[in-house]
């Protein structure tokens, strides 16, 4: 079993895979006037996050902890709604993972197009290991 984290951006769509059993820390964060929304999920059910939010300068709408089960593949959909309220497609990029000593962070980031800063929303995962 490879345990490597990684992530794949189709789309609106971010496909990651993080190491087994270990703590991950889920938050996301926005910067945007628009409602911004992640909806997360493995193929199990046993992961099943949505968090929905607006705010400026880093605003927490999600913090949770996750720990992933073998070959766990987390799909995390990006989406935000302007003043109709009708939710679209956003665009992503990402990093990661970064690793600075056992402390480890993957980062996927969202744009609505109101801008080109992609930061309108952030999902971080970040776990340590021994």
């Amino acid at each position: 079993m490879d345990d490597q984290a990684y992530v794949f951006v189709t789309g609106n769509k971010a496909e990651t895979h993080l190491p087994a059993g270990v703590t991950v820390q889920v938050k996301v964060k926005t910067n945007s006037r628009l409602t911004q929304k992640v909806a997360l999920k493995d193929r199990t059910g046993e992961v099943d996050l949505e968090f929905t939010g607006t705010g400026e300068q880093n605003t927490i709408i999600g913090d949770k902890a996750i720990t992933p089960g073998q070959n766990s593949l987390l799909t995390a959909v990006f989406e935000y709604a302007d003043a109709d309220g009708v939710f679209k497609p956003s665009k992503l990029n990402f990093g990661g993972p970064y690793d600075i000593g056992n402390y480890h962070l993957l980062v996927v980031v969202a744009e609505n197009g109101d801008d080109t800063d992609y930061n309108d929303t952030i999902l971080e995962f970040s776990w340590h290991t021994r």
